[in-house]
């Protein structure tokens, strides 16, 4: 990942490298929360053309974002964590 992104990630708190991907897991208060925020993200991926791994397990969601055809995380996984992270509920 280019210098400029990893100097990104610190203004994408609970946002890590994993596996060559940009992952974050949320815990949300219920299963329809998290299933609501996937449904957010999912309007959001979709504007963008650029779709996340998702796994919604009850009240847990995991994103994990790369651009497949980069080969590893880019300019435009960072802009799809910003957004998914306008989307979480604060605290």
């Amino acid at each position: 990942m280019p210098a400029d992104l990893a100097a990104q990630l610190r203004d994408l708190p609970g946002w890590q490298l994993e596996d060559g991907r940009l992952v974050r897991t949320v815990r949300l208060e219920s299963f329809r929360a998290a299933l609501d925020l996937v449904v957010a993200v999912g309007d959001e991926a979709e504007a963008m053309n650029h779709h996340p791994d998702v796994d919604l397990r009850y009240d847990q969601v995991r994103f994990a974002l790369w651009t497949h055809v980069a080969g590893g995380v880019t300019q435009y996984d960072v802009e799809l964590a910003h957004r998914i992270s306008a989307l979480l509920p604060a605290g």
